[in-house]
């Protein structure tokens, strides 16, 4: 194949991909039905740490103004309860700061933002038991405390699952959008005819060689042979 048909076959061949790509860029972005981007806004998930971290501060400052040795409870049951609110202040210290940043860092995930809810609940879990003591055995401030704190939780963790439901279900639908681009964009490319490239090499140079024929010598009738002598008469 000669140079320029090399360039005029890759020149076919790049202008083919572009028209792919190009078709399936303006598919994505117009929509599988035709519609525009302003028709469907982007949505943006919250932050789990703004939807969190009020509620985490009042269940801090709850749990440091318990004075658990005080309760009018056994000993046995203010030592567990003890143990539960020290098991809170680490969660809230050190487990829960260092989901968060990861959660925040990919809020429209649901595989970076579910660890926190988890945390939550089993948070939630502890929260709730003592809450249930203090009701028993605190004084009414500090209980009050405690319950205001467990329903402020409770709250964020109902618009934390929201939020997560709210990003999976808009993760599945993008997907689904995503799969329709793709078969529209293959069944288009079936539906075209078969294109046919032909290749012009220029003529065939043949490959045998042509050998150059010798004319024959021609004698004239009266001529002599050089060097030979009439006979006398």
């Amino acid at each position: 194949m000669s140079v320029v048909n090399l360039v005029s076959a890759r020149r076919v061949l790049c202008a083919t991909g572009l028209l792919s790509l190009s078709a399936l860029l303006c598919f994505s972005q117009g929509g599988v039905a035709g519609s525009t981007p302003q028709d469907q806004p982007a949505q943006t998930a919250p932050k789990p740490s703004d939807l969190l971290q009020p509620a985490l501060n009042q269940v801090s400052q709850a749990i440091v103004s318990l004075n658990i040795s005080r309760w009018k409870a056994p000993s046995e049951v203010r030592a567990a309860t003890q143990q539960n609110a020290d098991s809170i202040q680490r969660d809230l210290n050190g487990t829960l700061p260092g989901l968060l940043a990861t959660a925040d860092a990919g809020s429209g995930t649901v595989s970076a933002v579910f660890p926190v809810y988890r945390n939550i609940d089993a948070l939630y879990d502890v929260l709730l038991r003592v809450s249930q003591t203090a009701m028993l055995a605190a004084p009414e401030n500090e209980a009050s405390s405690v319950t205001n704190a467990l329903g402020k939780l409770e709250s964020a963790r109902t618009d934390l699952g929201n939020a997560i439901l709210a990003t999976s279900k808009n993760n599945e639908a993008e997907t689904a959008k995503l799969q329709a681009i793709i078969q529209q964009v293959a069944a288009a490319k079936a539906a075209e005819p078969p294109k046919t490239t032909i290749v012009d090499d220029g003529p065939v140079k043949s490959t045998a060689s042509t050998k150059k024929k010798k004319k024959p010598i021609s004698s004239s009738s009266g001529s002599q042979p050089s060097g030979s002598t009439q006979p006398q008469p």
